[in-house]
């Protein structure tokens, strides 16, 4: 509607190119948080620190050298690891969250019935 306006009124191109880009950036700008709040998901924080030493679900089983393992703490899935290269650990057991590297976490066995 703005390039239009300016094309009527001004008539040059670069002029209308100009006015969309700048248009176009206010508007992704204010109506981001509209969009947010129509759309209800709620972005949560959470401090990675505050996982480190506790147990955790495992969702997939965790083998190093496949390269698989998920696990669920606080209800955040996260991609898991085990300290041990040798052991697989199954899915629906529990593990101990030892460190948070980057986007992975480093676990340990645990026994059921902790």
């Amino acid at each position: 509607m703005a390039s239009a306006l300016v094309a009527f009124f001004v008539g040059n191109t670069i002029w209308e190119l100009a006015t969309f880009i700048v248009v176009s950036g206010i508007l992704v700008i204010l109506t981001r948080p509209l969009a947010n709040k129509i759309s209800g998901e709620q972005t949560r924080k959470i401090n990675v620190d505050e996982i480190i030493g506790k147990h955790a679900l495992v969702l997939e089983d965790i083998n190093n050298k496949a390269g698989t393992g998920i696990i669920k703490v606080n209800g955040d899935t996260w991609r898991a690891f085990s300290n041990d290269d040798e052991i697989v650990i199954k899915k629906g057991e529990y593990v101990k969250i030892l460190q948070v590297e980057g986007a992975h976490v480093v676990v340990e066995k645990i026994d059921q019935g902790v």
